[in-house]
């Protein structure tokens, strides 16, 4: 799987991960502008959030098992890649989430998502995955 790179809907910033540790997000899986699934968290560089550590006491983040998204991978991407703006992952930095659920798809970011952490060190405790909406 490669890595995906995504702009914050509210800030237009680049949501960093350097594939171990990355900004605290809420990602939402669109289909036709509705939300079909959820994640907060960690982002992992690969269209998800890092799941809870295997050790409840590690808060170091250093654990890189990570959430899937129900949605069998290869839709996930069909999503990504569609040029219907409903369609895909939109992605919000924790630090400037305001309540406003996003319907479009997030603008990638040129740079790939390396670089200055944009999250300021705002932490997500436990990360949650909500699973299919049917």
């Amino acid at each position: 799987m490669g890595c995906f790179s995504f702009k914050c809907k509210e800030s237009g910033k680049a949501v960093a991960s350097s594939s171990f540790d990355g900004d605290a997000v809420r990602m939402y899986l669109l289909k036709n502008g509705e939300v079909i699934e959820e994640m907060r968290g960690h982002y992992d560089s690969y269209g998800r959030v890092f799941g809870p550590t295997k050790d409840p006491n590690d808060t170091s983040m250093t654990d890189t098992t990570s959430f899937k998204w129900d949605t069998p991978w290869g839709e996930v991407c069909d999503l990504i890649f569609d040029s219907n703006e409903g369609n895909g992952i939109a992605v919000v930095l924790e630090k400037y989430f305001n309540g406003t659920i996003p319907t479009t798809q997030s603008k990638d970011d040129p740079n790939q998502g390396w670089g200055k952490n944009n999250g300021g060190g705002v932490v997500i405790d436990k990360p949650i995955h909500i699973g299919l909406k049917k």
